[in-house]
């Protein structure tokens, strides 16, 4: 009977081992060199974590064994390095990942969780997983992860499976043989192992090793870290502290393991920032001053530990306390420039006794140097000898000593600037176009232009854009023959729409006439300077030849004789005596400061029409013709046409006031009632006739 009970507990065992066994194992594929993650959840009774033992073996051989409790897990001697525990994620608690695979790796993995302090020892936990390994193909046993102190060897296995194999390795994408230093400390080994047989902390990185087979070729990488005791590598002899100012000191230490304590000294005994006011310890180590005093000089050195221990204290640093620098003038918040011209930004500071003078550096805060052909630096005044575009933004002028630093910030604006009006437009008119160009303004060579005009009767504009940037030329077409017309070309940048250019008067020609005989008008609307006057040397040599201003045509030095005739708006110009060529007229306005320049034009004919003539004004025409260089001129006064409408509407306006006047008395007598009118005297009877006795 306890046969067949211990049989039944056997048969169950071997049921319940057998269902923990899954009928067909996930399978996973790997590479020579590669990794793996095998995922592993772990199922709690009732949810809640207890202590248990995880492992994980291959065919029977332990992989990775972890108890809870333990610090980090055993693992088996031959997967030392590439094995380890992962979680995260989708992951499950007990995870494992192998890496750098080897084809020996290639079997059955089994994931298995037991709980020690409870019955049933186990439960449904764990997973079987099969692992396939593609095969290396020249690399039979690639390198794992080392770990190693100062000091002691180091070995990289990279194992070829042809014994004639190339092996080359290289560090952090570097050949071997280019790093003189570590190559001189190298061993190499027929079975194709890297050793370091004194390993120092800069010897870690990431390693590769390269095999070559003939044609075949196959990588391989391993990292080498080498730890070493904590110790300080950088100290200076002397530091300075800004007086009555935050500071901080820093030891600086490099440690690997990372740093565990910090300990500090001041003048040869323990400090601890904890005993002392207003000084405290950083998540670094370095000593943070509230507020710097002087009784915080002295020499402080620093000790660094670690896992591994301690490489000794820092050499002694010498603290000092000194003032940090004041701006006596600082430049203003704002300034505002204009292009081209000079500006000078004010920075200046104190000067300490018995020390060195500040720094006085400029700069910008978007890094961009300062152009050295157009910036001076005199005692700390900024000098921009011609402001460009380029210098808008932010300046800093930064004073420092060797305490701190102190700075101030100014932001330098440019005046946008339109582009300037076009000037000096010309015109050629046929009976039904116009072709106009003009000279760019200041800034206007890349400028985009549109040009408006109208007739001049008409008070709607129309406009004519022109998509091309610097052109300077422009077709008016469909237009009305025999029609004056009023021009006008508006610039505009990047920064807006400029001012319009001075007005251009054509009048487009009348069908029946020839348009080769069409004239070429230019109207000297503005120059560049601004102004809009004739030059003085050809002002002066027009008013020689043709004399003051006249009435009468006159004949400029006996050569030619030129007429002034006003028709409607316009004034006609003809001329007699030139031989053939062509002929070049100036058209001027006299003004109380002299003769301005309004329009020049040439043509090959003895006549020109003038547009554009105002009442009370006077004009002078000088002509000059062909190559001999035949001169005349004439003037003319236009009638003020207006003022003397004005007189004469007055004088009617009074005249028919006087006679309304004269009117309006002659009704009002014949009107009078006739008992109004004064009655007639009374006659008197005439005398009796004398008696006579």
């Amino acid at each position: 009977m306890v046969l067949v009970v211990l049989m039944a507990a056997a048969a169950a065992a071997t049921c319940a081992r057998a269902s923990l066994l899954p009928q067909q194992p996930e399978r996973l594929r790997a590479t020579v060199g590669g990794f793996a993650v095998m995922n592993c959840h772990l199922d709690f009774p009732f949810g809640n974590e207890i202590p248990y033992h995880l492992q994980w073996d291959k065919d029977g051989e332990m992989v990775l064994s972890w108890l809870s409790g333990w610090e980090s897990p055993a693992v088996g001697e031959r997967w030392s390095g590439r094995a380890r525990r992962v979680a995260g994620g989708a992951l499950g608690g007990g995870s494992l990942n192998v890496s750098s695979v080897r084809e020996s790796d290639a079997g059955l993995f089994r994931c298995r969780v037991s709980f020690p302090n409870r019955s049933p020892p186990a439960r449904n936990n764990g997973t079987f997983y099969y692992l396939d390994v593609d095969g290396g193909t020249v690399i039979a046993a690639p390198p794992v992860n080392v770990t190693v102190v100062e000091g002691e060897r180091a070995e990289l296995e990279c194992g070829a499976k042809e014994p004639d194999a190339v092996v080359v390795w290289s560090r952090d994408g570097q050949p071997l043989s280019e790093l003189s230093d570590l190559a001189a400390r190298i061993e190499l080994p027929a079975n194709g192992s890297l050793v370091l047989p004194d390993a120092l902390a800069a010897d870690a990185g990431l390693y590769e090793c390269s095999v070559q087979h003939e044609d075949r070729h196959q990588t391989a990488e391993a990292y080498l870290d080498v730890q070493y005791k904590a110790k300080v590598v950088y100290a200076p002899d002397e530091r300075y502290l800004p007086l009555g100012k935050p500071a901080s000191l820093d030891c600086h230490f490099s440690a690997n393991p990372p740093l565990t304590n910090l300990r500090w000294e001041k003048d040869g005994f323990l400090f601890d920032p904890y005993n002392v006011p207003g000084v405290f310890y950083s998540r670094n180590g370095s000593l943070l001053f509230n507020r710097v005093d002087e009784s915080h000089e002295g020499q402080y050195s620093c000790t660094a530990y670690n896992a591994l221990g301690s490489s000794g204290p820092s050499p002694r640093v010498r603290v000092r306390v000194q003032r940090p620098p004041v701006l006596l003038t600082r430049p203003q918040p704002l300034y505002l420039a204009r292009l081209g011209q000079p500006l000078a930004l004010p920075c200046a500071a104190a000067h300490q006794p018995h020390h060195d003078p500040p720094r006085v550096i400029w700069s910008r805060n978007d890094g961009a140097p300062l152009p050295e052909e157009r910036f001076t630096l005199e005692e700390g005044k900024l000098s921009i000898s011609a402001v460009a575009e380029e210098d808008r933004g932010v300046l800093i002028c930064t004073v420092s000593n060797e305490a701190a630093d102190v700075s101030a910030e100014t932001e330098l604006l440019i005046e946008n600037l339109p582009p300037r009006a076009p000037y000096n437009l010309t015109a050629r008119a046929t009976a039904h176009a116009i072709q106009l160009a003009w000279v760019p303004g200041r800034r206007g060579v890349d400028a985009e232009y549109t040009v408006w005009y109208r007739e001049r009767a008409a008070h709607e504009w129309r406009t004519l854009r022109l998509l091309s940037r610097g052109v300077t030329e422009a077709s008016l077409t469909n237009l009305r023959a025999s029609t004056p017309h009023e021009l006008r070309v508006l610039a505009t940048d990047s920064l807006g729409d400029g001012l319009f250019s001075k007005p251009l008067f054509v009048t487009t020609l009348d069908p029946d006439v020839d348009e080769s005989e069409a004239a070429f008008v230019a109207a000297v609307t503005e120059t560049s300077d601004g102004a809009a006057t004739a030059g003085e040397d050809e002002l002066e040599e027009d008013i020689a030849d043709t004399g003051d201003v006249a009435q009468e045509p006159v004949a400029g030095a006996g050569q030619l004789e030129v007429t002034v005739r006003l028709l409607d708006e316009a004034a006609l110009v003809r001329w007699a005596g030139a031989g053939p060529g062509r002929c070049d007229l100036r058209w001027y306005r006299d003004e109380q400061a002299g003769r301005r320049l309004l329009a020049t034009a040439h043509t090959h004919h003895d006549h020109l029409l003038v547009s554009s003539v105002e009442e009370g004004a006077r004009y002078w025409a000088a002509v000059r013709c062909g190559a001999g260089g035949a001169r005349g001129g004439a003037g003319v006064s236009v009638p003020a046409y207006s003022r003397l409408r004005a007189v004469a509407g007055g004088c009617a306006a009074a005249a028919l006031l006087l006679a309304a006047a004269a009117a309006a008395l002659v009704l009002l007598r014949r009107r009078l009632p006739c008992a109004r009118r004064p009655a007639p005297a009374p006659q008197l009877p005439p005398p009796p006739p004398k008696r006579r006795y």
